[in-house]
């Protein structure tokens, strides 16, 4: 499982199936609270239509995107490509790009 605390307020907000590892699930949205209950610590993940409570375990590896510019993007660091348009030129035109950090491989 991994959680990402959107820094994009608003953006794919919501929640469902992800192919980021197998039975997985996405919940995107605003952390209200994190409070500590009987099986761990808990964050209330709020979005648009509801809220979910998530058990964070210490396995589960927190992530957060950030608004960055292009001096994130150097050899040898991973990245992902959401969604490119090829141009008759046969060259691509991107409008997000997640790029990885402290080892981190965006999906």
């Amino acid at each position: 499982m991994h959680i990402f605390a959107e820094s994009m307020r608003g953006t794919g907000e919501g929640f469902r199936p992800w192919d980021g590892a197998p039975n997985s699930t996405m919940t995107n949205g605003t952390v209200g609270a994190t409070v500590t209950g009987v099986n761990g610590p808990v964050i209330t993940v709020k979005y648009k239509d509801g809220e979910k409570n998530i058990i964070v375990t210490p396995e589960v590896p927190i992530v957060r995107f950030e608004i960055g510019d292009m001096s994130a993007v150097k050899p040898g660091v991973a990245f992902a490509v959401l969604a490119a348009v090829k141009q008759p030129d046969g060259s691509f035109n991107i409008n997000r790009i997640n790029v990885g950090r402290d080892g981190v491989v965006p999906r």
